[in-house]
């Protein structure tokens, strides 16, 4: 057996397992979710604008909405349901005890999950980018769409390595550190004009989209204070932060004893 396909054999088995009514029915609420927001807002609009509603006045405010209900909402959600609990479910499963007697099978199996939550959660935002990009039918849309694709995909990868990350060293509990760090850290700090904004995951998605969208509203105060980075910058942090967490997890994976489901 091929360790380099372990991976994604363990991410086959995953999505095929999740093809249940209740996971599908989480899917289609992730993506109906925005593009209702979105829908709703675009009727408003419409409705209280009357004739002098002009969709180039429109492009931004609804973009940034789009930003916020799916690369920071729709997936931090997903991945909530996928990522944090790829430890505590084997283990409430009793399934962990047959993993750590197999060369390299915390590892296969972590990464596997890890895939699995990126490409699950992926393809909801996805599917609501391009719903949402259809509602709005903006002047720009393809250049909207193309950009919030690629803010979902690196939201997807990054937070999805976060949250596996905190699954790993808080098995115990890990929903609500997950969620606590969520609110606090990426929602609280970010928009604290502090240097401490800086370090999180928002900050730099936010900067891509300000710099991919000449859009100045969308930086954080932050940026507007300590200045303006590259988009060099930015994306060399994101994979610097993919590759960190994704050790920390593999380390702590492979040198932590974790309780059987009797022990715990």
């Amino acid at each position: 057996m091929n360790k380099l396909t372990l991976p994604l054999d363990v991410m086959v088995f995953e999505l095929r397992r999740s093809l249940t009514v209740g996971r599908i029915a989480i899917w289609f609420l992730l993506v109906a979710f925005p593009v209702a927001i979105i829908t709703a807002i675009h009727l408003i609009a419409k409705i209280e604008m009357g004739e002098r509603f002009d969709p180039e006045k429109l492009v931004e405010p609804l973009g940034m909405a789009m930003y916020f209900l799916i690369p920071e909402v729709s997936c931090l959600l997903g991945l909530l349901l996928w990522a944090t609990p790829a430890i505590s479910t084997e283990i409430e499963g009793q399934t962990w005890v047959y993993l750590t007697m197999r060369s390299s099978g915390r590892r296969m199996v972590l990464i596997g999950k890890y895939l699995t939550a990126v490409v699950w959660t992926l393809s909801a935002s996805l599917a609501a980018v391009a719903l949402c990009t259809v509602v709005v039918d903006s002047p720009i849309g393809s250049e909207t769409w193309w950009v919030l694709t690629k803010l979902v995909v690196l939201s997807c990868f990054v937070h999805a390595a976060l949250y596996l990350m905190i699954g790993t060293l808080f098995y115990r509990r890990t929903m609500v550190t997950a969620v606590m760090y969520t609110v606090v850290v990426e929602y609280v700090f970010s928009f604290i004009p502090a240097l401490v904004n800086k370090f999180t995951i928002n900050y730099r998605l936010r900067g891509l989209l300000a710099d991919w969208m000449q859009w100045d509203n969308a930086r954080s105060q932050a940026e507007h204070i300590f200045g303006n980075e590259p988009v060099s910058t930015h994306l060399q942090l994101l994979g610097l932060m993919v590759v960190v967490f994704l050790g920390i997890a593999l380390y702590r994976v492979e040198r932590t004893e974790y309780p059987t489901q009797q022990e715990g």
